[in-house]
């Protein structure tokens, strides 16, 4: 656990100040929120309110928060079926909010969801986007909650069964997936200008947001299914030996260890979506859940090697989640809660102060999205880049409960 007893009462208080200054924000924001998704709609923002306001009930009206809940509700029947924007993430948040009054859970309030996400994912085999943003692993952290109080064999039988069938197994015995050829995250997608093709060939992303790390986290859970355990820990060990033989060469002072795909670049963020700092905490979840100390010692080194990289070494421009600054706090204070270590809760007090000095500097502005388009910051209320998660990374580093964060494949 990261340390906050010796975190000043003037810096708990600005951090205060600062959730509510969101919450503000964010309340007003939601009457004209057009999207009911959970990484950049609705949903996302509701998330962040219901633990606002259990951080203090007096920043957030109740009546306000029931009214956008019901919304929400009552667009589920409109929705497509993904996590980022679709019925995949708002049931995610719906069974987060049931679970969390479980005097009063509500046992059959998504048994129909159960089974339409069943019927679709199960009636074909899979073929389509296997990361998690649009894709199968999306669809994991919907049923590793509602496994908390379910029996969700059947959804994670056919989620299984399309990581298998998409899955590259090597004479090594080393597992891995390549991105679909008509995948929207494809680095390469053949667009020769002079002479415009297809994509071809196989291209493994090693980001956790639209690769090969992502399915391994996705995976995780569904080991806790006596009936599936023996073919997931085939896909998690192959999956994890081979994600370990993509590490760079060197490992250079303010350098990443890994690329954002095999093969190309060495060169990755800190963040979330990609880079050194989700790679580790996966390989240390997988070594937890399967008793492997070698992938915990490796996640360990990977880990540590990134505290030595700053804003500049690691491309951070914004404060979001995805890859910012306080998005950072986070996934260093889970990384040390997984393994403690001294560099590691070090790095989550020093990403804090820096969110925090660049607030001092800023103010709000210094909470806004950068556009790599347009090369501009903007406002961004959002779960995943902007306000809402943001507040949460706040929230979760004074009360140490990231509970949330199953829904991005990190817990």
């Amino acid at each position: 656990m990261v340390g906050t007893s010796d975190v000043s009462e003037v810096k708990v208080k600005k951090i205060k100040e600062i959730i509510q200054e969101l919450t503000n924000k964010i309340a007003s924001n939601c009457k004209q929120e057009n999207s009911n998704g959970l990484l950049s709609g609705l949903a996302g923002q509701l998330l962040f309110l219901y633990n606002a306001h259990r951080l203090d009930a007096s920043f957030v009206n109740e009546e306000m928060f029931a009214e956008h809940l019901e919304r929400l509700q009552q667009g589920l029947p409109d929705q497509s079926f993904e996590l980022s924007n679709g019925l995949a993430g708002q049931a995610w948040v719906l069974e987060y909010f049931n679970q969390a009054n479980a005097d009063d859970y509500e046992h059959d309030l998504l048994d129909d969801i159960d089974g339409l996400f069943v019927q679709a994912l199960g009636s074909v085999p899979w073929d389509g986007e296997i990361e998690m943003v649009l894709g199968l692993a999306g669809y994991t952290p919907y049923a590793s909650r509602r496994a908390k109080f379910s029996d969700q064999e059947k959804l994670y039988e056919v989620i299984v069964d399309g990581f298998e069938r998409n899955a590259t197994e090597l004479d090594n015995g080393q597992i891995t997936w390549s991105q679909p050829l008509d995948s929207v995250y494809r680095f390469d997608k053949g667009d020769d200008r002079e002479n415009p093709t297809e994509s071809t060939g196989t291209e493994y992303n090693l980001g956790l947001a639209h690769g090969v790390p992502g399915i391994i986290a996705a995976l995780l859970h569904a080991i806790n299914v006596p009936s599936l355990r023996e073919r997931v820990t085939k896909l998690l060990l192959g999956g994890s030996d081979w994600l370990l033989e993509q590490q760079n060469k060197g490992m250079e002072p303010d350098s990443a260890c890994f690329g954002c795909s095999a093969d190309g670049a060495s060169e990755s963020r800190l963040g979330w979506c990609y880079g050194d700092l989700t790679i580790a905490l996966t390989l240390a979840r997988v070594g937890k859940a399967l008793d492997r100390p070698s992938y915990v010692d490796k996640a360990l080194e990977i880990a540590v090697h990134t505290t030595t990289r700053d804003d500049k070494s690691g491309h951070i421009v914004d404060a979001g989640l995805c890859h910012g600054s306080v998005g950072l706090v986070t996934i260093y204070q889970m990384l040390n809660n997984i393994m403690p270590h001294p560099a590691l809760e070090k790095a989550t007090h020093t990403w804090l102060d820096y969110s925090l000095a660049k607030y001092d500097e800023k103010g709000m502005e210094s909470f806004y999205s950068y556009n790599g388009i347009s090369k501009s910051h903007n406002e961004d209320f959002s779960f995943l880049m902007g306000y809402a998660g943001i507040g949460l990374a706040y929230i979760g580093f004074l009360d140490d409960d990231v509970s949330w964060t199953d829904c991005l494949l990190l817990s």
